[in-house]
């Protein structure tokens, strides 16, 4: 059988060895596919692969033996790996800005949602009080806010039932209604919901620190002072000691629905529930407050159930829109979103303000009665 090579292999196999070798006059017969096991075995000593093939000629048809298993390394070169890490760095730098942007439509997605449970509960607070929830109904350390008062309406119930009102906000005893976060009453833009806020101490170095449930809502206090409210809801015996009467009017129409002892239902709100800003989106300076003695008074971002500051419950459109994370103001509205601001309506709508609103502009969204019409548009 000389000059007799029987394959057994595959037939791919088989035409890659026929063109390898078959210009040498070598024949070949296949009976990979046809003998039966016992006749292999018997074949054995003459059934011959492609690699044993390769051992013994190359296509120079010279005897060139190599070691069996050997392969050619391979790999990339250094401009190959260059250029793959480029084009990497590339597509990441695209993608990166597409997922952050991504991220925060989902956080200004889920902080509408938030201030339209706190406007449902806005208004189912009403249907059972048969008005908007007060303020404040006090100025000191055992007052709470308008937010502790629609725990109810937010399935918070069991905090609200807690709270001690014989005690001061920051006592032990109501640990769990002033120190417990609720989800509801933060924007997952700044912060996710903790219990790291001080608490006032009626304008004075805290006593309590790092333990009060934060928030990032206010109340709509109107288009004037922080203190609107506080003149405007004193008894009017009391208030017709230190104003006169164009005066008090004057206050009336530029109160929002949500003050200091407010009062305010549905009806006096001449200018339409839908044009009334009930509450929204806080801002917080970025100012170094690190050497003071009462660091988040100064920032208007104390405890947010308690109603011992206005700062942090209440805001204004007196001062417009903050201009940015530098502006120092206690009073007004702001957010971290880049273009917007979010505010839930008396109606219960969500709209999203653009920061470049005027001041008057704003006032008119504020203001319950002033009998001002706005063309501000809104989703």
């Amino acid at each position: 059988m000389a000059g007799l090579i029987i394959l057994a292999c595959s037939e791919f196999e088989q035409r890659l060895f026929c063109r390898n070798h078959c210009s040498f006059g070598i024949p070949y017969i296949a009976l990979a596919d046809c003998l039966l096991p016992t006749a292999r075995a018997a074949f054995s000593h003459l059934l011959v692969t492609p690699t044993k093939m390769n051992q013994r000629y190359n296509t120079d048809g010279v005897r060139h033996p190599q070691k069996q298993g050997v392969l050619q390394p391979k790999g990339f070169t250094l401009v190959e790996l260059l250029v793959v890490i480029s084009i990497i760095g590339i597509l990441i730098a695209l993608l990166l800005p597409a997922v952050q942007a991504s991220r925060e439509a989902a956080r200004r997605s889920t902080c509408i949602n938030n201030l339209k449970q706190l406007g449902l509960a806005t208004q189912n607070y009403h249907d059972v009080n048969k008005r908007y929830p007060l303020g404040r109904e006090s100025l000191g350390p055992f007052a709470v806010s308008w937010a502790f008062r629609l725990l109810p309406f937010v399935e918070a119930n069991d905090q609200y039932q807690s709270h001690h009102n014989q005690q001061r906000v920051d006592d032990p005893a109501n640990i769990i209604s002033m120190r417990t976060p609720v989800g509801s009453f933060f924007c997952p833009s700044r912060r996710s919901p903790d219990a790291t806020r001080d608490f006032d101490n009626d304008d004075d170095a805290p006593l309590v620190r790092g333990s009060a449930a934060g928030g990032d809502y206010v109340g709509n206090a109107g288009r004037g002072d922080i203190m609107l409210g506080y003149q405007l809801g004193l008894p009017r015996s009391k208030a017709s000691e230190v104003l006169n009467e164009e005066f008090f009017e004057n206050l009336r129409r530029n109160a929002g629905p949500i003050y200091t002892y407010s009062r305010c239902s549905a009806k006096k709100v001449q200018d339409g529930l839908s044009k009334t800003i009930a509450i929204g989106e806080k801002h917080i300076s970025s100012q170094n407050v690190a050497g003071s003695y009462r660091p988040h008074w100064e920032l208007g971002d104390t405890a947010i159930f308690s109603g011992d500051s206005p700062h942090a419950i209440f805001g204004t459109a007196a001062g417009g829109i903050a201009t940015g994370p530098e502006d120092v103001s206690r009073t007004k509205f702001g957010s971290e979103h880049q273009t917007v601001i979010h505010f839930v309506f008396l109606d219960g709508h969500v709209g999203s303000i653009d920061r470049n609103i005027t001041t008057d502009a704003l006032g008119r969204l504020a203001a319950v009665s002033d009998g001002e019409l706005t063309d501000v548009d809104f989703p």
